[in-house]
């Protein structure tokens, strides 16, 4: 069996940290390679020495470096993990593309404008390179017990999607000059719609900033998006609330199926009065997960799976841009005083910038 050498760029939260905060294992990128039997971590690179040695003493990797290019001139890589702050996406995926890698796993939000997601998809496409974008409840066992329940019809055909994605950085003193919660925490959202959906044909939404502090970016969104096949849906996402809410409704003819907080499903039901049957929702437990498997050992997984087999991810990088895209249509319809943006909208450049360029965030 064939063992892939894996380096990871970046060694905070998600490339490892996370692994300490949780019940759940493997939850981290680390810990999801370090578990799966044909790979092995052999590099890391991390701007500040102490992350980087205590990442490199958890997982027994020695080669440690603090220039990412020269982890890849000096390490043949099959598969380079970008865990760093998504301004670096891009040069660091092309890189690793013209490294050849044969696979990149990319954390999202993909990267912060659709030039930047153009030549990411261009270095990869033209190496060969399987490039997945890491969304993660594309991977979860639950959600693909959500998907199969939306797709054999029982419920009826889908009419609406509600999601709200509020409060959700991973602290209170988080602070970004690039991504606010669209970028940073609602690609999620707009990615697992699309999953469950299909694509995204006209948005109209708002980016603004309710309240003055230091953030740079928004820090409230509502969103309307117009789906292909008909489906039209709410999207809420603020950095306002002190709780943290995620959640995805999906309203079908005869039931309800609700993902994150408050999940389960309702299914309509008759009820007898004297006047006649009336139908009301009644609940019901979500069909059991497809899998047991943490979405990050099965995301680890599918990318060696699509490497061995010559397809695409789950979540690859057509679908990463796409989630961009929905966003950057928000910020695009918030430009044009809150009217339809139809998609693609062929804006390549960042949309935060030319608003905050507009004073208008």
């Amino acid at each position: 069996m064939e063992t892939y050498r894996v380096g990871i760029i970046g060694c905070g939260r998600i490339a490892s940290k996370m692994e300490d905060e949780s019940d759940e294992h493997p939850i981290s990128i680390a810990g999801a390679f370090d578990a799966l039997s044909n790979t092995k971590i052999v590099a890391a690179c991390n701007r500040g020495s102490e992350g980087l040695h205590t990442f490199g003493e958890k997982w027994g990797v020695d080669a440690l470096y603090h220039d990412y290019q020269r982890m890849l001139d000096k390490e043949t890589l099959d598969i380079v993990c970008v865990a760093t702050h998504p301004p670096l996406h891009q040069e660091m995926v092309v890189a690793a593309a013209e490294a050849s890698a044969k696979g990149v796993f990319c954390e999202k939000p993909m990267a912060l404008s659709l030039g930047d997601c153009d030549r990411m998809l261009r270095a990869c496409e033209e190496s060969g390179t399987k490039l997945l974008v890491n969304c993660s409840r594309r991977w979860s066992g639950e959600y693909q017990a959500a998907k199969d329940l939306l797709d054999s019809g029982k419920l009826g055909p889908l009419l609406h999607v509600i999601g709200h994605c509020q409060g959700c950085k991973p602290s209170p003193s988080w602070v970004a000059d690039t991504e606010g919660p669209l970028l940073h925490d609602s690609v999620h959202t707009f990615d697992i719609l699309r999953f469950f959906v299909g694509d995204v044909t006209s948005v109209l939404g708002t980016a603004r900033k309710r309240i003055h502090h230091e953030f740079r970016v928004e820090d409230t969104s509502y969103a309307l998006l117009q789906f292909q096949d008909g489906v039209d849906g709410v999207v809420i996402s603020d950095e306002l609330t002190e709780y943290e809410r995620w959640d995805v409704e999906l309203q079908c003819e005869r039931g309800i199926i609700k993902l994150g907080f408050g999940a389960g499903v309702w299914r309509s039901q008759p009820i007898d009065f004297e006047s006649g049957a009336w139908w009301a929702l009644e609940p019901e437990i979500l069909p059991d997960p497809i899998w047991t498997e943490t979405s990050m050992m099965k995301a680890g997984q599918d990318l060696i799976n699509c490497i061995q087999e010559d397809r695409h991810p789950r979540c690859n990088g057509r679908d990463g841009r796409a989630a961009i895209e929905i966003v950057m249509a928000i910020y695009e319809s918030e430009r044009r005083n809150n009217c339809w943006v139809d998609l693609p909208i062929g804006v390549q450049e960042s949309l935060v910038d030319v608003l905050r360029a507009e004073g208008k965030l």
